[in-house]
């Protein structure tokens, strides 16, 4: 997109010419900022997003990540939510500015934050109220998210997306996250290669994302479990979404670690497990029990082991970016653990190879 660059400011009687602020104008809208050099952000937003569309569409999904701190001094990630199905031509954006370093002045990332929120909507064509902005911060274990206190909690705001053929339901507004990790679009889609004929184990599910994969690739049945009801109601509405609320499909609010526990004394056992734990957790939910996947997720994996058939496989996933497996620990257990990430960090997150980390487990 071409950009002009207008003073706002005038510099007073023998001066130099110093300007409060500037209005830029992006396609057609004049945009005020405070600092022009958010001209280079815009730039790098409009030429990402014109190659970034022409290849969602060539891979036929609907919600990708068009930027991720490509310029440091615009250190934010922007994602694209494409409406689907009924919200077919909506398009929302979500913004998660990451945490500052402490060298740089919090005042000064504030306001390259206002002036990336300004030229967002007009690069990308949609109205200020399309785009939700959040803040990343640095929590005990690893990073969550967290509305910025400047900013008015939002309402909700639902859209159905779609992905790789298959509807979900993402909330932009009312919630930290927005119902579908995009960085797992490639490891979905491995678990839907893997699912003909298998039954089907998702811990830690969220909203079922995963479930609704591998029920489309085929298993035999899925059984998906969650501490949260909210986030199970979600996972409902997931399957409907897709036509695949039937009998083959298992819902159990429970407790991850306290569930597989639990099994390892019964007769059920499955083909494929999918486990994506939260680097930490603390939930009141728990007990007294806390949970941090560094520490925690050798003995959660031998527990899981022993649910597999003889030749199932564990497909594990955590956002640790310096996570090491214990594979000291799981050899010892019988367990083998091969890494690949590298085959499931999607084309969109190629600039932030430590997003996830991905293994495939199986018996010895």
């Amino acid at each position: 997109a071409s950009v002009r660059i207008y003073s706002l400011g005038a510099a007073g009687e023998g001066q130099a010419a110093q300007p409060s602020g500037c209005a830029l104008e992006i396609a057609g809208r004049s945009v005020n900022v405070g600092d022009a050099a958010v001209e280079q952000f815009a730039a790098r937003l409009a030429k990402v997003y014109k190659q970034r569309r022409k290849w969602a569409k060539k891979e036929g999904i609907s919600c990708y990540r068009l930027y991720d701190a490509d310029l440091p001094d615009y250190n934010l990630a922007v994602d694209i939510y494409n409406g689907a199905g009924p919200d077919e031509g909506k398009m929302l954006v979500h913004v998660a500015e990451y945490a500052a370093p402490k060298k740089i002045d919090p005042a000064k990332a504030a306001r390259r934050m206002t002036d990336a929120l300004a030229v967002i909507p007009a690069v990308l064509g949609v109205e200020p109220g399309d785009v939700f902005a959040k803040q990343r911060l640095r929590a005990k274990g690893g990073s969550q998210y967290a509305r910025k206190e400047r900013e008015a909690a939002y309402e909700g705001r639902k859209l159905i997306t779609q992905e790789n053929g298959l509807f979900f339901e993402v909330d932009l507004g009312d919630r930290l996250d927005t119902g579908l990790f995009l960085d797992h679009r490639d490891t979905r889609q491995l678990l839907r290669q893997l699912a003909p004929g298998k039954a089907f184990l998702n811990l830690f599910a969220y909203t079922g994302s995963a479930s609704v994969y591998a029920a489309a690739g085929g298993a035999k049945f899925t059984t998906t479990v969650d501490m949260s009801n909210t986030y199970q109601e979600w996972t409902r509405r997931n399957f409907r979404l897709n036509g695949m609320d039937n009998e083959h499909m298992e819902l159990e609010r429970a407790d991850v670690l306290a569930w597989v526990q639990e099994q390892r004394h019964s007769r059920n056992r499955w083909d494929l497990i999918f486990v994506d734990p939260p680097t930490f957790s603390n939930s009141s939910k728990m007990g007294r029990r806390t949970w941090d996947v560094q520490a925690d997720h050798a003995e959660l994996l031998i527990g899981c082991s022993r649910l597999l058939t003889r030749t199932g496989a564990i497909v594990f996933s955590c956002n640790l970016r310096d996570f090491k497996p214990d594979v000291e620990t799981l050899n010892k257990a019988g367990v083998v653990i091969n890494d690949i990430t590298a085959r499931t960090i999607p084309d969109d997150f190629q600039r932030n190879q430590k997003i996830h980390k991905c293994y495939v487990l199986r018996r010895g």
